[in-house]
């Protein structure tokens, strides 16, 4: 674990400085990660003002501030693009000089998307202050809420990384992966909740995301920062059940990186 954790501190670095030669365009692509959730939030927040009372899907605008608030900085800390990027590394051959170093790839994925996180966040930080400023959310969080939401998101991070990552995988038998990327993309838009509140989704839809993995990536974690999670009881079950998610994804991983390998192995000679 030792040896692991020093290969990935020198990953991180060499990223870190890889950023810095890219920094207008890491600006863009972070700043598009505003992007949608506030304009989605306009129109949430228009769809609320037109009702009687105020409220859509149970969320006034002002909690609905609170909600995109959260989900644009989940969306952040989440954000996973090797369901994109593997086909690249598998057409290219760069897969080939990652398999033969003395450890997996996935650590310097990993790395990658760390350095990427911290290096846009002097960017982000005050946009989300401003965002804030702007539309004024309502949080009903008690500090039960926030210690688990910080729980629950770094979860969520977790299983949207493995499970993009095993996706990704894919790309060892097809190497052209786009279409399953932006499958992937869209069902943690809808079933995720970015897109809209999952209360807003009719009931067959709304069970349906409970069942997937999407809903734990952003919207468990988001409804729980808001305070929008009535019981402790409620919280410590979408953790665990977030816990259970992540524990088959490593699972599932390890299985199909041994596949993977003898695939490529096979096809490259």
């Amino acid at each position: 674990m030792t040896r692991i954790l020093q290969t990935l501190w020198a990953f991180l670095k060499v990223h870190c400085a890889t950023m810095l030669q890219y920094r207008g365009e890491i600006f863009l692509w972070a700043v598009w990660g505003l992007v949608n959730p506030a304009v989605l939030y306009s129109m949430w927040s228009a769809a609320a003002q037109s009702r009687p009372g105020g409220v859509v899907a149970g969320f006034t605008q002002s909690q609905l501030a609170a909600y995109y608030l959260v989900v644009m900085m989940i969306g952040h800390f989440a954000t996973a693009w090797d369901a994109y990027d593997m086909g690249y590394q598998v057409r290219s051959g760069r897969m080939s000089g990652q398999l033969l170093r003395p450890i997996l790839p996935i650590w310097q994925a990993i790395a990658a998307n760390l350095s990427y996180k911290i290096m846009t966040l002097p960017f982000l930080v005050p946009m989300w202050c401003f965002f804030a400023w702007w539309v004024k959310p309502d949080f009903e969080s008690q500090t039960w809420h926030l210690a688990l939401g910080v729980v629950a998101v770094g979860l969520g991070c977790a299983i949207n990384f493995m499970l993009g990552y095993l996706i990704a995988l894919i790309a060892f038998w097809s190497p052209k992966l786009d279409a399953a990327g932006e499958i992937y993309f869209g069902l943690g838009m809808f079933l995720g909740g970015r897109f809209s509140p999952l209360a807003a989704l009719p009931p067959v839809i709304f069970a349906v995301a409970t069942w997937l993995p999407f809903r734990w990536m952003f919207a468990f974690p988001a409804e729980l920062l808001i305070g929008k999670v009535p019981t402790t009881g409620d919280a410590l079950t979408g953790v665990a059940i977030q816990a259970a998610w992540l524990t088959g994804l490593i699972a599932a991983f390890r299985m199909a990186w041994v596949a993977a390998v003898k695939r490529y192995t096979a096809v490259s000679g």
